[in-house]
Order: C-alpha cells, then sequence, then structure tokens
C-alpha cells in the first residue's frame, strides 16, 4: 500500500507568552500560561510525502534527510519491521512556515495512516505531534494540519505538557497572503533558539506585553475575522506580529530577525501593503490582501522591487487540514 500526505505550511504571527524562568502566576494569582499564540494554515507552499513499504527506512526528495530522521525515531518507539520508503518535498526548513512540524506530521501520519484514518480526532492528532517531538512549544502547527484555518492557541499551563486548549477560526476564503523571503540563510533554530528563548527579561514586562497581546487577539483580530473586517484585522495582526517580537529585541536587533528582513517589511509597507509581518523567526515575511486581484498586484510590485533571488508567493488560507489517502 502507498499513501499520500500533502500537508498545510503555517504562518506564525507571534506567541502570546515567552517564559520567565520562576514566573508561573500573576500578582493576583491567576496562572500565566506559557507561549500560545496566533497562527494561519496556508495552502502554498506545503509539504507533500509519498510513502511506501520498504526493507528499510528511506528518505528522498527535498526534504529527505529529515524524514529519514523522523523514521529512526519512529523505529525505535515502535519496533516494527520493515521500514518505509518516503519521499518528501516542500520549501526549506527553518524560513518561518513550520516546515519542520508539517514534515513530522505527515511523516507519522503516513506511516500510522490507519490509525489517522479510522480517527483523526484531537487526541490521535497530538499521538502522533509526540512521537516525532513536534509542538512542544506552540500548538498551532499540530491543531493546523488536522483542521486548518486560523489558530488561537490558549498555550500551557505550568503543569501541562501540550498546548491543548486551540481554538480555530475559519479564514476568509477570499482573502489573499502574499509571501516574501529574501535571500537569507536561516539561523534561528537550535542553540541560537534555544538561547533567545533563554533570555532574562523582567517579569512584570512579560505580564504587560502578554495582556496587550491577548488583549489585541481577543478584541480584535479574532472579531475581525468572524465580521471579515479586513480593515481591522491587517492592522491588527500587524501590530501582534511587532509586539511579539519584542522580547528578542536583544537578539535580534529589533522585533523582527535582522536587518535585511526588517528591509523587507519596511519596503513593503511604503508600497502600501497592510497586515505586514515576519512569520515565526522569519526570513519569510508575509502581507495581507483582501483578494487574488490585489494580491497579485502587490506581488508583481515587490518582484520588480526586490533581487531575483527573493522568492514571492501568493497563497491562500488552508481551511481543511492535511489530506491523507492512500494510493
Amino acid at each position: 500500500m502507498s499513501v499520500r500526505v500533502v500537508a498545510p505550511c503555517r504562518l506564525h504571527f507571534g506567541l502570546f507568552h515567552v517564559p520567565v524562568d520562576g514566573l508561573t502566576h500573576y500578582p493576583d494569582g491567576r496562572p500565566v500560561r506559557k507561549f500560545g499564540g496566533l497562527g494561519l494554515m496556508i495552502d502554498n507552499p506545503c509539504v507533500t510525502v509519498t510513502a511506501h513499504r520498504s526493507h528499510h527506512n528511506h528518505g528522498n526528495g527535498s526534504l529527505g534527510e529529515r524524514t529519514r530522521r523522523y523514521l529512526e525515531r519512529l523505529e525505535s518507539i515502535t519496533w516494527t519491521y520493515p521500514g518505509w520508503s518516503m519521499n518528501a518535498d516542500g520549501p526549506p526548513e527553518h524560513t518561518g512556515l513550520g516546515v519542520g512540524t508539517a514534515l513530522g506530521m505527515a511523516v507519522t501520519a503516513a506511516r500510522h495512516s490507519s490509525e489517522w484514518l479510522r480517527d483523526s480526532s484531537e487526541e490521535v492528532a497530538w499521538s502522533l505531534a509526540a512521537r516525532v517531538r513536534r509542538g512542544e512549544r506552540s500548538g498551532i502547527g499540530v491543531i493546523g494540519f488536522r483542521e486548518g484555518g486560523l489558530i488561537l492557541d490558549e498555550g500551557k499551563d505550568a503543569e501541562g505538557s501540550r498546548a491543548n486548549l486551540a481554538v480555530r477560526f475559519y479564514f476568509p476564503e477570499w482573502w489573499r497572503v502574499v509571501l516574501v523571503r529574501p535571500p537569507v540563510p536561516p539561523a534561528w533554530f537550535g542553540d541560537r533558539e534555544r538561547t533567545a528563548f533563554a533570555r532574562t527579561r523582567p517579569a512584570d514586562r512579560a505580564l504587560s506585553l502578554t495582556d496587550r497581546l491577548r488583549a489585541l487577539a481577543y478584541d480584535l483580530v479574532v472579531p475581525s475575522i468572524e465580521a471579515g473586517d479586513f480593515d481591522t484585522f491587517a492592522a491588527s495582526i500587524q501590530e501582534f506580529n511587532r509586539l511579539a517580537g519584542e522580547p528578542f529585541h536583544d537578539d535580534q536587533g529589533g522585533p523582527y530577525a535582522g536587518a535585511e528582513v526588517a528591509c523587507v517589511i519596511d519596503e513593503l509597507i511604503e508600497m502600501g501593503a497592510v497586515g505586514v509581518g515576519q512569520s515565526s523567526w522569519g526570513p519569510t515575511v508575509f502581507a495581507m490582501c483582501r483578494d487574488a486581484e490585489e494580491a497579485e498586484h502587490l506581488a508583481a510590485k515587490a518582484r520588480e522591487r526586490f533581487s531575483s533571488a527573493t522568492e514571492v508567493t501568493v497563497t491562500a488560507a488552508n481551511n481543511t487540514g492535511a489530506r491523507v489517502e492512500t494510493l
């Protein structure tokens, strides 16, 4: 039997709360939930995995090496033979699109397709994610793999092991996103990412920022999505994204991941783009558009403005999650 999994990538607009060592409660006794945040699943680009049984584990395609490592981990915890041969393609890792989670979920869903096709509940999704160690901070990629849409992740409590209070919203199907990825080498992952998260931060400023971000999400972003109010959504998501980068100001040199990314954001805004920001650690930058015509116009201007090495893509949201099918 062969299996194909098409998994959406995601935009991450920012975390509600970057943990501060020892900070578990507000002064009034309310618990502080860690991480959380907002994200959007997108159609293009995506991660595609085609799998079939083999005598040994093989990973091929542009994401073949990471696929092989995921297969070896799955084999080490399940002890089942024979192996799998998987061809995996998608955008480069560490570009702000959640490729690692999309690939990990796709590999696990392909290998355990009978389980997933029988029961694609949230509990099973988290079980698959745990097998490849995904969703340890943000739950957006895991929930989004299952459901698609705009994901509001409430975050993890002090003792919790997963962000299981995510809420999903249908993203207006006529809205579009323009993605601009400058030719900046991936830098924000591994030890450098862990160092940024471990930096000492004032507790009072962290709590104040968390309250501001949650207010933006609940009072502006979510109602504007539900009402189809593009102008409010674009303005509030741009502000949310800028504020969410502040905890990493000392590491990045600003709210965005370096001068090159900040320059792309500034130039897009100068060109008239709205709802502009950095996805996760970048270098992918997003800009929101009211419809396909507006998106194509902005994309054409971006291709003229930036170098030929800059990748410009127009995408719709993915409101359905991953597609898993037997061949």
